[in-house]
């Protein structure tokens, strides 16, 4: 081990604070992807004095199940000046900050070398929980504290670039949902009626998961964590050739094919397939179904903003179970309006460069992504 490595527990100290006089209201959980959120606990009836109090720039982490989840659940308070969090999460600090950075420490427990080392030591079966001991164990590298805040800045850059794209994507999709809407929703228009079915080439969905991993494989078996504003194909699966061309290839993806979660708690989240979703072969878990445009009738760009508009209506028919769960056959038999195919082409021409902006900045998002990456590989080799 590199004479730079230190132990992390010469670095931190555990601190409990507790809400004893109910002054902080906002309660966040912690989530496997490192981030805080809102917390959706019923907490009616629940003692809140217990809870413990978490300020900016403190962690808070979760020991248990590490080694199921592969990950362990860590994450620093950056949004809020304080907030309150379950009891159950030990919360630290970093003791001298001249010597070692927060924001740094935090880059640290990003990177995918620190998973395997946590899930390695946790210990006590499927449900493996991590030792706060054996946590204080672990090394990292840490040259000058001017070095750690150069390197945080390098990755701040990056981070804040990717998070001005997607804002900037949000108000493109506003956008387009609001041409939409002025072109084809009014009380005025009469439209003749049509099922999904009939507008579609295909509506289809994936396969449940029995595959061999193969990484760099070029065959990607996304599921429902992978829809977002665009096809996420940074962490996404990738699988064994042989095994995409005999089994699990339910869909030859196109650009501009549409990608719908039909399950689960994202139930509704689409997206329309990149133009690189040619490049990589990708199919799907069966939680998300495929629906493909008929030429004839729109390029995608029509039947997205169709569907976004739709989505509520289109969520209700997958209610009533204990899992909400869109059925394919009710998806196909689902009526919407229907206006003049002339009228979809002008639309679709109006709407073309805010589809390609979006799609160039979700592109660019994903480079920056390996970039990312890249300089948390570095940190392993950072010097003074």
């Amino acid at each position: 081990m590199s004479s730079n490595y230190k132990r992390i527990g010469e670095y931190i100290e555990l601190v409990d604070e507790r809400n004893s006089d109910l002054s902080i209201n906002l309660l966040l959980g912690l989530t496997v992807d490192k981030k805080f959120i809102p917390s959706v606990a019923n907490t009616v009836g629940t003692n809140m004095k217990n809870y413990k109090i978490i300020r900016k720039n403190q962690f808070a982490c979760s020991m248990m199940q590490v080694r199921r989840d592969k990950k362990m659940p860590i994450a620093i308070l950056k949004d809020f000046e304080e907030a309150i969090i379950s009891q159950a999460y030990p919360v630290f600090q970093v003791v001298d900050e001249s010597l070692l950075d927060p924001d740094y420490l935090m880059m640290w427990f990003s990177r995918e070398e620190f998973d395997r080392q946590a899930t390695f030591h946790a210990v006590g079966g499927v449900r493996g929980s991590l030792e706060w001991e054996d946590f204080l164990d672990f090394e990292l590298p840490i040259p000058s504290i001017e070095k750690q805040r150069e390197i945080v800045k390098e990755y701040n850059t990056v981070t804040n670039r990717i998070k001005l794209n997607e804002q900037l994507n949000q108000k493109l999709e506003e956008t387009a949902q609001a041409l939409y809407k002025h072109w084809f929703v009014s009380p005025n228009k009469k439209y003749s009626k049509k099922k999904l079915g009939d507008i579609t080439s295909l509506i289809t969905d994936g396969k449940h998961g029995n595959c061999k991993d193969e990484p760099n494989s070029g065959y990607y078996f996304l599921s429902a964590k992978d829809v977002r504003h665009t096809l996420m194909y940074d962490n996404a699966r990738q699988i064994n050739k042989k095994e995409f061309d005999e089994t699990h290839r339910r869909t030859d993806l196109n650009p501009k094919d549409i990608c719908l979660v039909n399950t689960g708690a994202t139930i509704g989240r689409m997206c329309l397939a990149p133009a690189n979703s040619r490049t990589r072969r990708t199919t799907f878990q069966k939680s998300v179904a495929v629906i493909k445009p008929k030429e004839s009738v729109s390029s995608g760009f029509y039947l997205y903003c169709l569907l976004k508009n739709e989505m509520r209506e289109i969520i209700e028919l997958g209610k009533g179970t204990s899992q909400s769960n869109l059925l394919l056959g009710d998806l196909k038999e689902f009526e919407v309006d229907f206006p003049e195919t002339n009228k979809i082409q002008e639309f679709e021409i109006k709407v073309t460069p805010i589809f390609n902006l979006l799609e160039s900045n979700s592109e660019e998002n994903f480079l920056l992504e390996k970039i990312k990456l890249i300089i948390l590989m570095k940190m392993s080799n950072v010097k003074n």
